[in-house]
């Protein structure tokens, strides 16, 4: 019941801003606006993430939270959430993993409200994301470690998770800069999310009499994930290897 409850505020909320929109316009965020939607993500369900979570922005900044705590914390929600969905409590999981991205999306939002932006505080961010990450699908491969399928998907959906961001950051670090591709970290975080906490409620419906539930819709979300990372990745890789060969490089 509590994720039916989780699931049917995201469906209300969704609403409320559908009417917010249709009489005073869809909210258009610079950040949106550079950061592009995708075939995966629209603009529109991101400027809805964003606007979900700004009361919950505005008050981290009256409580004068620092973004490093609540980027911390959100580590912190991810191990817990690993062990979780590692144990088969795919409910509690999921649960976790949906905090750990919102303090995930918190972090950078006030850092940028409290004018705390900074090199050190960037690290911070993407290094806990490597970590938070890779816990996450470690997780899920220890779940399916008596299914090879699942296994190998939890497996290519990590490979494919950190070269995304390892291509991106050694392209930059040679004066290219490639943002473009499928698959990246905050549609991740929404497709895992949801595949988590809807196959938790459907799993008693779907697979009624089963120990260790298959989740397909975890299945789904990582051969998803698995398949446009790391086809980001090569995409990326080709681009700035092209670009430093034309200078010669």
């Amino acid at each position: 019941m509590p994720l039916v409850a989780l699931v049917c505020a995201f469906l209300v909320g969704l609403l409320g801003f559908a009417l917010k929109s249709a009489i005073g316009g869809r909210p258009r965020t610079e950040r949106v606006m550079r950061q592009g939607g995708t075939v995966l993500l629209g603009e529109y369900l991101m400027e809805y993430g964003l606007w979900l979570f700004r009361p919950i922005t505005r008050a981290c900044v009256r409580l004068n939270l620092h973004p490093d705590v609540l980027s911390w914390t959100s580590l912190l929600f991810h191990l817990a959430a690993a062990v979780g969905i590692g144990a088969g409590y795919f409910g509690l999981g999921g649960s976790l993993l949906l905090a750990g991205a919102a303090c995930d999306a918190l972090d950078g939002a006030v850092a940028r409200a409290r004018g705390l932006s900074s090199d050190s505080g960037e690290l911070l961010d993407a290094s806990v994301d490597r970590w938070a990450e890779m816990a996450i699908f470690l997780a899920y491969a220890w779940y399916y470690r008596w299914f090879p399928l699942g296994f190998f998907l939890s497996a290519a959906a990590m490979v494919g998770a950190v070269m995304v961001s390892y291509v991106r950051a050694k392209g930059e670090s040679m004066g290219v800069v490639v943002k473009s591709g499928l698959m990246q970290r905050h549609e991740r975080a929404v497709y895992l999310c949801g595949a988590t906490l809807v196959s938790a409620i459907g799993v008693p419906f779907w697979e009624p009499n089963d120990s260790h539930p298959m989740h397909y819709l975890v299945l789904a979300a990582l051969a998803l994930i698995a398949f446009f990372a790391n086809g980001t990745a090569l995409q990326r890789f080709a681009l700035i290897r092209a670009e430093l060969r034309k200078k010669g490089r």
